[in-house]
Formats: structure tokens, sequence, C-alpha cells
């Protein structure tokens, strides 16, 4: 796997993790920790992933990958587990936050640039 790869996993960690301590997953039910949690995970990066896929092939007309809605994906799942077992860390969520709107303002400069 490529560090652009990674960057998927890393983003789609950073917004779920953000989205999971300010809605406090950690206070849901059981059945919406076990249930609800990794289903509207997934969803919620299959969605990001899907949207900027699409942008990049329709503004760039670059390779639509579905691998990377994947990996988005995966990062998601990962971050809103962790969101459920170490909730509401500033500091991580504020770092990584600030990485992932960097790595992609930096993608949107290179491709409207390439464009």
């Amino acid at each position: 796997m490529k560090l652009r790869d990674s960057f998927h996993i890393f983003i789609g960690f950073a917004i779920m993790y953000l989205i999971g301590s300010l809605t406090d997953f950690s206070e849901y039910t059981l059945d919406g920790k076990i249930i609800g949690v990794p289903i509207a995970s997934v969803f919620i990066g299959a969605m990001i992933g899907f949207f900027w896929e699409w942008a990049q092939a329709v503004i760039i007309k670059s390779y639509f990958d579905v691998m990377d809605i994947v990996r988005t994906a995966i990062g998601t799942f990962a971050g809103g587990l962790f969101s459920l077992w170490l909730p509401d860390i500033k500091w991580l969520m504020i770092s990584t936050c600030v990485i992932s709107t960097l790595l992609v303002l930096n993608d949107m400069k290179y491709f409207l640039k390439k464009r």
C-alpha cells in the first residue's frame, strides 16, 4: 500500500473520530454501540469516499478507484470504534482534523492545478 492510500484511512479515521466524540458515541445504548456505530461509520465513510472519487473523476477525469472508497470506509470504521473506546481526546481530535484538512487542501490544489 502506498503512502497516499493510507491517507484515505487516516482522513476517514479523523472524520469519524470527530463525529463520534462530538455526538457522544460512547454514551449510546449497547445496541447502538454494537450495531449502529459500525454501520453508520462504514456508511458515512463510503459516502465520503464515493463523493471524493466521483468529484476527481468528473473534475480532472481521473480513474475512479473503488479501493479508495473501501479504504475511507475502513478508516471511518476505525474512527467510530476508537471514539467508543477513548472518546473526547481533544488533542487527538484537533491534530487529526488539522492534518486531514491540510492533506485534503493539498490534494485539491494538486487536482485543480492539473485541471
